[in-house]
């Protein structure tokens, strides 16, 4: 007596396979990080872009400052000149000094014990 075994047997139920719902989750979990990743990055991106667009602002700025300052420097050493001075003294007829004499005093000690 032989028995022959059929595979294929009608009572055999199919095993759900809970590895496709772990995959679902673990593709849907995957998918969440690379999207807030990249959102994440574009964020960072646009941020650097407004810095460097601020940073260029107060460069340029800081460039006309520094022509300013030079520009207002020549202006003062123009007017404290010795010839712009001197125009000045004569329009309000001031004598001119030429020579200058100082005193001398005869000791440099102040004071004695």
């Amino acid at each position: 007596m032989t028995k022959i075994v059929n595979c294929y047997n009608s009572n055999l139920k199919p095993k759900k396979n809970k590895r496709a719902v772990n995959l679902k989750f673990f593709n849907f979990f995957l998918f969440a990080i690379v999207f807030s990743l990249g959102f994440a990055y574009l964020i960072g991106i646009s941020d650097l872009t407004v810095k460097g667009f601020v940073l260029q602002e107060l460069k340029n700025e800081s460039s006309s400052l520094v022509s300013e300052k030079r520009d207002n420097e020549q202006q003062i050493d123009s007017l404290q000149s010795y010839y712009a001075l001197n125009a000045r003294a004569q329009k309000l007829d001031m004598v001119v000094i030429n020579d200058i004499e100082y005193l001398s005093t005869g000791s440099h000690v102040v004071a004695k014990k």
